[in-house]
């Protein structure tokens, strides 16, 4: 689907420079007369920036996409969203200083451990280089765990322990054991995500008054906003108080072909708990590559108190790896 299908119904495009192949001139030229609002990666789940960064290694091939796009689009009245992937950074994730680990002691490559404060400075650093660009928004996506075996770093267990009274070798299968213990681990964990949250959203208002996105993860098969709490540390709750929540509804599985089948109504019912959503809405899915698709998008529109819907037409490049991680494989 291209870029003008997506614009005229009122959908905002999701633009990443590295699979784009083009220039910020070339796409305007090409699609600029059709759009109002657009997205742009401005940080990859790579790590890389597509600006000259003081802060963040720069793409070398596209080390000034984000900001002569955003300029050029600001002054033909084009609303940018800078687009920051956020805890996926396998740039300073093969550190392993920073990277997630595994229940059982495995660093995981592309995923930077929520606990680690200093690197929610070096978010904060990045995200005041991108609004000091011409942008009117920011879609903050993958503040999260890899997944629930997430992370078991010798000093993560060591404070949980010390402040539970537990031992402090201990594994997920010892806190599934006690059902108390459990939630105050995944409490623990969702605390992280609101402190990082909390420190971006402060830092970014303070300085330019935007509108703040930030996605939650939800996967129908993994039991849609639980999963997301349970996995992922993602609370809709703790969202709605810094920013917008975006359900970023999972490619991991088919998406429904129809409004009409038990596929949609699966998706639908998985996704209920966003009617009592006080805030604003707003969704993101990638991989939408058949026009056919926006109908059901248009059928959740109607269906929950969604306001943006921001749409990729493909999927990610190092989807392939995202998805061994989302499942457990890696």
């Amino acid at each position: 689907m291209d870029i003008r299908t997506i614009s005229s119904h009122n959908l905002i495009p999701v633009i990443d420079p590295v699979f784009l192949k083009q220039s910020p001139d070339e796409f305007l030229a090409e699609n600029g007369g059709f759009l109002s609002e657009v997205a742009v990666v401005g940080k990859s789940s790579s790590g890389f920036v597509h600006y000259r960064s003081a802060t963040a290694p720069t793409d070398r091939e596209t080390n000034e996409f984000f900001s002569t796009f955003s300029t050029i689009a600001d002054s033909i009245g084009i609303k940018v969203y800078g687009f920051v992937n956020g805890l996926a950074d396998s740039f300073l994730a093969k550190n392993p200083g920073y990277s997630a680990i595994k229940d059982g002691g495995n660093p995981n490559n592309d995923f930077v451990d929520p606990f680690k404060t200093s690197y929610t400075n070096y978010l904060k650093s990045i995200t005041t280089e991108i609004i000091g660009f011409p942008i009117k928004g920011m879609l903050l996506d993958n503040i999260r765990f890899p997944r629930e075996e997430y992370s078991f770093c010798e000093n993560c267990c060591r404070r949980f322990s010390e402040r539970y009274g537990i031992d402090r070798i201990f594994s997920l299968s010892d806190l599934q054991k006690d059902p108390n213990l459990l939630n105050q681990w995944i409490t623990w964990r969702k605390d992280a995500i609101e402190t990082i949250l909390r420190e971006l959203s402060e830092s970014i208002q303070s300085q330019k008054a935007i509108d703040l996105d930030i996605t939650i993860d939800i996967d129908p098969t993994m039991n849609a906003s639980k999963g997301a709490l349970d996995h992922f540390g993602q609370d809709i709750s703790v969202i709605s108080k810094y920013g917008n929540p975006t359900i970023h509804l999972s490619a991991w599985t088919a998406f429904p072909n129809a409004v009409d089948t038990p596929e949609y109504q699966s998706l639908l019912n998985s996704l209920s708990f966003a009617k009592n959503v006080q805030s604003q809405l707003n969704l993101f899915i990638w991989g939408v590559e058949d026009e056919s698709l926006i109908t059901i998008i248009d059928a959740l529109k109607e269906e929950l108190p969604i306001n943006r819907v921001f749409l990729q037409n493909h999927f990610p490049v190092d989807y392939q790896k995202r998805r061994e991680i989302h499942l457990g494989l890696s």
